[in-house]
């Protein structure tokens, strides 16, 4: 085998391998869109496939290079990379535009700089830790970047590097956390720390370069610049990252032993009154006997008024004896009784009208993510109002039971903040509250529900589809 086919065999696996790292990275930040920002993304089949129209474009691109311009000198084959370069990024910003469910424009600029920041850094830390095993020197930096741009062996090992990153960051997020739906919401603070190291990150190999050259030689700035990457990949490129995503798989772990402990508390709650109704019915039936003879004995008497007035008494102690709350489903009941208690304690006005005839059958636990959430966000926002109130509608329609939780409200609310974003509360302690309507969206739509939003100036109205049994 020739050095020249040899060249070209190397050339063309590296730009196959840069291709690919494109493909997973444009799927990766959708992916982390939805598992780490709480965007709605629309991850297809047909998505997928565009991703891979990257590989169409760069080899056309690519014939045209060697078509046109197969004797062009290194400067405008250098310029050629940075059109191709161009090309991947308008690419790209096409692709996120088709991948997001709302806000498709906003949410696609947002994606594409998200893009940029982690192509750039993935071949950074990339490059400059092969470049130091390579040896680190000036000449090298300057042939492989410079002389050798996209070809030879250096330019290979580089690209399988950021393939081989890219792709394990892409399996791990999407089988560890989307495909489970295991979402980790990251907090806007802490997405600004991550674009600030980001940013440092991308400026370290230039701070070797402002150090004077009466202080140290050329070469010796290139050596350094190697050795920060090389030596502190780990410390330096990881980091950040992964803490980042530690912090908020903690926050959303505490989230969801938020809503296991409602749902324990529902249990018990559920329990609790089971046991002191069937012991007022016990204690009912031994005494029914007594009260019937007695309502005899006053009939047979003639106090007609004494027997009616004591057959009120009974009835009143029979009605008693019924559950307040009505629903149509039992763990539904038991969370609106424990709602509607503390609303009583807050003197908020109470309503619920309407029935879900057969229950609903899902999860226990989405029942009470669902409408613990929904009812605890109706109370703080009614709770601060002169008039507060909350009403709770049940109506059914062919496929669906709709619900429709309407609470006063103090001023009109941004509905896509509040659905989209995340610490958004008018509480003071941001870090634990503001994430409960993000969780009902959620588990709606992973019963195959819906979840619709309307805000007006004094009154904020949360209507909730779910699939009615068959």
């Amino acid at each position: 085998m020739t050095d020249t086919l040899a060249n070209d065999i190397i050339t063309i696996i590296t730009s196959v391998l840069s291709n690919f790292q494109i493909v997973f990275a444009l799927l990766l930040i959708v992916v982390i869109s939805a598992c780490f920002l709480g965007r709605q993304v629309e991850f297809s089949k047909k998505l997928v496939l565009s991703a891979f129209g990257v590989i169409g474009v760069t080899v056309i691109f690519s014939i045209a290079i060697n078509f046109l311009f197969a004797d062009a000198d290194s400067d405008l084959i250098l310029s050629l990379n940075f059109i191709l370069a161009g090309i991947f990024y308008v690419y790209a910003f096409v692709f996120f535009l088709l991948a997001f469910k709302e806000k498709r424009l906003k949410r696609a600029i947002e994606a594409w700089i998200w893009f940029f920041l982690f192509v750039q850094y993935i071949s950074t830390f990339s490059n400059m830790t092969v470049i130091y095993l390579a040896g680190g020197t000036e000449e090298l930096a300057y042939s492989v970047f410079y002389e050798n741009v996209g070809s030879g062996p250096l330019w290979l090992v580089m690209a399988a590097v950021n393939f081989i990153f890219t792709l394990a960051l892409f399996l791990i997020t999407y089988f560890g956390f989307f495909k489970p739906k295991k979402y980790c919401i990251i907090s806007v603070p802490a997405r600004v720390l991550f674009i600030v190291w980001i940013v440092i990150f991308l400026f370290m190999p230039c701070i070797p370069s402002l150090i004077p050259s009466e202080f140290i030689t050329i070469e010796y700035r290139y050596h350094i610049m190697s050795i920060m990457f090389g030596l502190g990949i780990i410390i330096l490129g990881l980091a950040a990252p992964v803490f980042v995503v530690i912090s908020s798989a903690e926050r959303s772990y505490l989230e969801k032993n938020k809503a296991q402990e409602a749902y324990i508390s529902a249990e018990l709650e559920y329990i609790e009154q089971y046991k002191r109704k069937q012991t007022e019915t016990r204690a009912f039936r031994h005494d029914i006997n007594n009260h019937l003879a007695m309502t005899q004995m006053m009939l047979e008497e003639g106090h007609s008024d004494q027997a009616k007035e004591h057959i009120s008494d009974m009835l009143g102690s029979i009605s008693s004896l019924s559950p307040k709350y009505v629903s149509g489903d039992e763990m539904l009941d038991i969370i609106i009784s424990m709602k509607a208690d503390k609303m009583d304690e807050l003197n908020i006005r109470f309503a619920l009208d309407g029935v879900a005839d057969g229950g609903l059958k899902i999860k226990p636990m989405d029942m009470c993510s669902i409408f613990a959430n929904a009812l605890d966000n109706a109370i703080e926002a009614a709770s601060s109002c002169e008039d507060p109130f909350v009403s709770f509608s049940i109506k059914r329609t062919d496929k669906f039971f709709v619900f429709r939780i309407t609470n006063s409200a103090s001023g009109k609310v941004d509905i896509e903040k509040l659905l989209n974003s995340t610490g958004y509360t008018s509480k003071k302690d941001k870090e634990s509250h503001g994430f409960g309507l993000m969780n009902v969206r959620r588990t709606v739509e992973a019963c195959d529900g819906i979840l619709k939003v309307s805000s007006e100036e004094n009154t904020f109205v949360l209507t909730i589809m779910l699939p009615r049994p068959l």
